[in-house]
């Protein structure tokens, strides 16, 4: 008992001798000794029995059955079975027959400014990449239309035989280009939102220089001369659209709102004729005429349609102007329709199950699956002839746009808004 009163004194004098920085290290490194003792106890009394012993001389390759989840224990599981079998893709026709429909890509570039060429079958486009046009087939054979490059072409306007077009270059330059002769002219660079006369001899432009006092809707020569005014347009050139009737007697419309809701159109003619207009329901007026020039096929949209373009047909030549105005009942916009050569069938990309605003913002429709109709313009009958499919996507495919119609009514070809890419279906 002594020694132990002796120890104890000694360690006490020992301390005291220590400076202040001397004890902390001290008090410091008898905690860290007492924390590795107490875990090495905790460990020996708790844990130790949890680790897996030696390992013994055991069939490692045995099963269990009663172990196992019942999933396996179907003994007349078909071995040959697709664990990993997909959903298959929809059965899908080869021709239009009102359902799923093959729609073959036959060209997989970035094809601009789409057509039906002048023989009637075949189709011609802009390749942005070549600066080149080119020609091809509803079986994807590609022809070069012309050996001029025309690099950096920002919109094309064709002729209604496919044989001339007005190009508007990124730089703001403006040329007629003449496919037949290989004849170009340069076009003034204040004109824009072309047009040809229905005989391709002339064209029709808006004139819009920095003077609002000078700008007009014109029409002039395919070379740029005799250029006259027709109608002046002032600051309200946005109120005009133009567009050459095939029946000679507009140059195209006025269009301006009667109240927030509602539009009064007016034809414009070549001789200051007194043309009465029609009124139109909601916003974003577009419209085209039909290939006889009498009717005018137009979209608006509103908060009716959920600010979706719908469809309207109106009576827009002489007299009639104005009358049977009414809806076609299909939400697609004038842009994604085409006419037949003979002008009796209008052929329709519509949008299935559209998100609200496609009528504002159209580009929220370009990853829209769509199905193609056709309305009969004589009985005004109007029926589903084609979901575009293909055997890789199914029918989750781009949206169409530049629909282009064969003459002979056998051939829908179509470009996909996102892509570029060329697509037919067959109609026959």
């Amino acid at each position: 008992m002594n020694w132990i009163q002796d120890q104890v004194e000694r360690f006490q004098v020992w301390l005291a001798g220590l400076t202040e920085t001397q004890r902390r290290l001290l008090l410091a490194s008898t905690l860290l000794v007492s924390a590795v003792i107490i875990g090495f106890i905790i460990y020996w009394v708790f844990f130790r029995s949890l680790l897996p012993g030696p390992e013994a001389n055991e069939n490692v390759n045995a099963v269990n059955l009663n172990a196992l989840p019942d999933i396996i224990l179907n003994a007349n599981r078909n071995a040959n079975e697709n664990v990993n079998a997909i959903t298959t893709l929809p059965d899908i026709d080869t021709v239009a027959l009102g359902g799923n429909t093959l729609s073959q890509v036959i060209y997989s570039g970035d094809a601009q400014d789409v057509t039906l060429s002048g023989d009637g079958s075949t189709i011609q486009y802009y390749d942005p990449v070549t600066g080149q046009f080119y020609t091809i087939d509803a079986n994807g054979n590609i022809t070069l239309l012309d050996d001029q490059v025309f690099k950096g072409v920002e919109d094309v306007t064709w002729a209604n035989d496919a044989d001339k077009a007005v190009l508007e270059f990124e730089d703001g330059f403006k040329v007629l280009y003449d496919f037949t002769q290989d004849k170009q002219y340069t076009l003034n660079r204040d004109m824009e939102e072309f047009d040809f006369s229905p005989t391709d001899t002339q064209i029709s432009f808006k004139f819009t220089p920095e003077n609002e006092d000078d700008r007009w809707l014109g029409v002039a020569n395919l070379d740029g001369s005799g250029a006259r005014g027709i109608e002046p347009l002032g600051d309200n050139e946005d109120l005009v659209n133009a567009q050459w009737s095939p029946a000679g007697h507009s140059i195209g419309v006025l269009n301006e709102y009667v109240d927030g809701n509602h539009k009064q159109v007016v034809p414009l003619g070549f001789n200051d004729e007194n043309f009465k207009g029609f009124v139109v329901s909601g916003r974003g007026f577009d419209y085209r005429w039909t290939v006889d020039g009498k009717r005018m096929i137009y979209s608006t949209y509103s908060s009716d349609s959920n600010y979706n373009s719908v469809l309207h047909i109106v009576d827009a030549y002489g007299d009639d102007i104005g009358a049977n105005n009414s809806s076609l009942e299909l939400a697609t916009s004038v842009d994604k329709c085409t006419f037949s050569a003979s002008g009796d069938h209008l052929y329709c990309a519509v949008p299935v199950d559209p998100p609200t605003g496609g009528g504002i913002a159209p580009g929220v429709l370009n990853d829209v699956q769509h199905d193609i109709y056709e309305i009969n313009l004589v009985t005004g009958l109007k029926e589903k002839i084609a979901t575009p499919a293909d055997n890789t996507a199914g029918t989750d495919l781009s949206g169409p746009s530049d629909l282009v119609v064969s003459e002979d009514e056998n051939v829908l070809y179509y470009r996909e808004a996102t892509t570029g890419k060329i697509r037919r279906i067959l109609l026959e």
